[in-house]
């Protein structure tokens, strides 16, 4: 592990399994979720990552079978096939004589493409053609960076929205 400072904020960065299971699951009380609770706080109310400890665990436990192996290898699968229509994309646009590409909303594009036939059987198509939510949704990501630089939390005080 291995603290990373940004400012007044530090973070401690895992990648220990064991590690993952102390901070989690056997000590979770003792460490605080930090910014990033408090930036997707009012976006996603009491979310997986904002949630409270009680919360969390019966979260947790609804969304464990997820992570069952054969459950895993099917998405992989379900990954590279939504990552298709992008890897056409980004030869066409390889291939062309404008080879400027907005990679973060193709990122976004093709994470909507994910979420939507995992979590809702959907295609969104929002790779192969312009989406509203991929706006929606760049749009929110835009603002949660914006507030995990932002030194005060300005957003959490009546009518400051309508101010800056």
């Amino acid at each position: 592990p291995y603290k990373l400072c940004f400012g007044p904020k530090s973070f401690l960065v895992i990648s220990d399994p064991m590690q993952f299971k102390h901070i989690l699951r056997d000590a979770n009380a003792c460490y605080d979720k930090g910014v990033l609770a408090e930036i997707l706080k009012p976006i996603m109310g009491k979310g997986l990552i904002p949630a409270d400890p009680e919360t969390w665990k019966v979260r947790r436990r609804q969304i464990a079978p997820a992570f069952h192996k054969a459950w895993l290898n099917h998405m992989v699968g379900l990954f590279g096939y939504c990552n298709r229509p992008l890897l056409q994309k980004l030869k066409a646009a390889s291939e062309s004589s404008s080879r400027k590409v907005e990679m973060e909303e193709r990122f976004c594009s093709v994470a909507l493409d994910i979420i939507g036939k995992s979590i809702f059987n959907y295609d969104f198509g929002s790779v192969t053609s312009e989406s509203p939510v991929i706006k929606a949704v760049y749009n929110t990501l835009v603002e949660a960076e914006h507030r995990s630089m932002t030194p005060a939390p300005y957003w959490d005080l009546p009518f400051a929205n309508e101010l800056v």
